[in-house]
C-alpha cells in the first residue's frame, strides 16, 4: 500500500509540472451498436452514442458474457448477435459494474446462466428492495413466468480479489482491485488473446462519472486500477463505454485524472471555498471529450478526496409527482416532467418499476405520467432524480 501511495504521489508532482495533451477530436460510437470480433471466438458490442459496451467470450462450453446493454432493445440485440456466431447457450454473465447499464439486461440470460459477480455485489444484490426485484423480473415479458419467484440472489456466484475460469478452451482471468471505495468493479482480461474489459476505469475520451457519495468510486480507486489494468499491456481494451480503446488510452485517462486533481488542489490551496471550486472546475484540455456534465460532481468528489474526507452521507425522503413528459433523453434514460410548472429532471434506472409502456424506450414527450422519485437532502442531483415507479397514464 505505501509503494503504491508513494507512486501516486509522485505521478502528482509530474502532473502538476506538465501540460496536459491536447485531445482528439470526440470519440463517439455509432448511432447504432456494432458487433465487432476482437480475437478468435471474442467479441465485443458496441454501445451506440456511447452506450454501455458488453463483450462476448464463445467457449466449447458455452458463452461468457460480460455486461448486459443499456436497455431493453439492446439487450435483445447483444441475445441475437451471440445466436449469429454460436449455437452455445450463454453460461456466465459477468457483471463489471453494479449500475443499470450493465447489470439491467441479467433477466434475459439468468436462468439458465449464472451471474459471476464480485462479494460486494453480492451483497447488494442480496439487500434488494421489493420493488427493485419485481422490475427485475418483469423487465422482460417474455420471461415473467421462469423468473416467478426467483431473484437475482438465486442465481449468482460471486468472489473476493481475483477469479480464473478456465472454461471449455479459454482462460479468463476476473481481477479486482482492492480499495476502500471500489464497489464491486471488475476487469476481465484474456491473456492468451491480449482482450481486456477494462470496466469502471478504462474510459475513453469520456470524463469520468466520479460522484461525492463514491457511489462510482473515487478518482484513487480510478489510478490504482489503471496502474493495474496498464500492467498487463492488453491489446485491445473494451472500456465501460464508448469506443474500443488501449493502453495509450488508458494512460491517458490516468493523465486526465492527475491533471483534474491537480487542479482542485491548487484552488484548494488558494482558499478557494467549495461552491468557489465546483463553479471555477474545468477540463478545457480535453474539452471535446463526452459527459462534460459529470464537472460539478467530479469537482466536489476530488475535494473530498483531498479533504480527508468520506463519501457524503444524505438523507433522501419519496416524493410522488403527477406531470407531463417535456423531454425524453438517451432512449428513455433522463426525462424532463413539467409538474404544474415545475420542471422536474429524473433518471430512469434498471431498478424503476415501469407501468404503461413495455420498457423505457417507448417513453415520448407529452406523456401523462405518475411517478415516485427519491429526493436526497442536500445532494446536488446534477443528473436528475432517481424514479421508483413511472406510471404512464391511458
Amino acid at each position: 500500500m505505501g509503494r503504491v501511495r508513494a507512486r501516486l504521489f509522485g505521478l502528482l508532482l509530474v502532473a502538476a509540472a506538465c501540460l496536459a495533451q491536447q485531445a482528439p477530436a470526440p470519440a463517439m460510437t455509432s448511432d447504432t451498436a456494432e458487433f465487432v470480433k476482437l480475437a478468435d471466438d471474442v467479441y465485443a458490442y458496441v454501445g451506440k452514442k456511447n452506450d454501455a459496451n458488453a463483450m462476448v467470450i464463445v467457449t466449447r462450453q458455452g458463452v461468457v458474457l460480460v455486461d448486459t446493454g443499456n436497455n431493453q432493445p439492446d439487450t435483445r440485440d447483444i441475445a441475437a448477435k451471440i445466436k449469429s456466431v454460436t449455437d452455445q447457450p450463454v453460461r456466465w454473465v459477468v457483471i463489471t459494474q453494479y449500475h443499470g447499464d450493465h447489470f439491467g439486461g441479467s433477466p434475459l440470460f439468468t436462468p439458465p446462466a449464472s451471474l459471476l459477480v464480485h462479494d460486494r455485489v453480492a451483497r447488494d444484490l442480496a439487500a434488494m428492495k421489493p420493488h427493485q426485484i419485481k422490475s427485475w423480473r418483469k423487465r422482460f415479458p417474455e420471461r415473467a413466468q421462469a423468473l416467478e419467484g426467483l431473484a437475482p440472489k438465486d442465481m449468482m456466484m460471486s468472489f473476493p480479489d481475483r477469479m480464473t475460469l478456465d472454461l471449455g478452451g479459454k482462460h479468463i482471468e476476473l481481477i479486482y482491485v482492492d480499495d476502500q471505495y471500489n464497489i464491486g468493479d471488475v476487469a476481465v482480461w484474456l491473456p492468451e488473446s491480449g482482450v481486456m474489459h477494462g470496466s469502471f476505469a478504462a474510459y475513453k475520451d469520456r470524463h469520468p462519472d466520479i460522484r461525492p457519495d463514491y457511489s462510482h468510486g473515487t478518482t484513487i480507486t480510478m489510478l490504482k486500477q489503471l496502474e493495474a489494468l496498464l500492467a498487463l499491456k492488453p491489446r485491445v481494451v473494451v472500456p465501460s463505454h464508448g469506443p474500443l480503446s488501449n493502453v495509450r488510452d488508458l494512460q491517458n485517462m490516468v493523465d486526465y485524472v492527475l491533471l483534474a486533481r491537480q487542479k482542485v488542489r491548487v484552488m484548494m490551496d488558494r482558499g478557494l471555498a467549495l461552491p468557489e471550486i465546483v463553479k471555477s472546475f474545468e477540463m478545457n484540455e480535453y474539452k471535446d471529450w463526452d459527459r462534460a456534465s459529470h464537472f460539478d460532481w467530479m469537482a466536489e468528489t476530488i475535494w473530498r478526496e483531498l479533504s480527508g474526507l468520506g463519501p457524503i452521507v444524505t438523507k433522501s425522503a419519496d416524493r410522488d409527482v403527477t406531470g407531463v413528459v417535456t423531454r425524453v433523453a438517451e432512449a428513455g434514460r433522463n426525462l424532463t416532467l413539467d409538474a404544474q410548472g415545475r420542471e422536474i429532471r429524473l433518471r430512469v434506472s434498471s431498478d424503476t418499476n415501469i407501468e404503461g409502456v413495455a420498457d423505457r424506450t417507448q417513453l415520448k414527450a407529452g406523456m401523462r405520467v405518475t411517478a415516485i422519485y427519491v429526493e436526497p437532502e442536500n445532494f446536488n442531483a446534477a443528473l436528475g432524480y432517481d424514479l421508483i415507479e413511472l406510471d404512464v397514464q391511458p
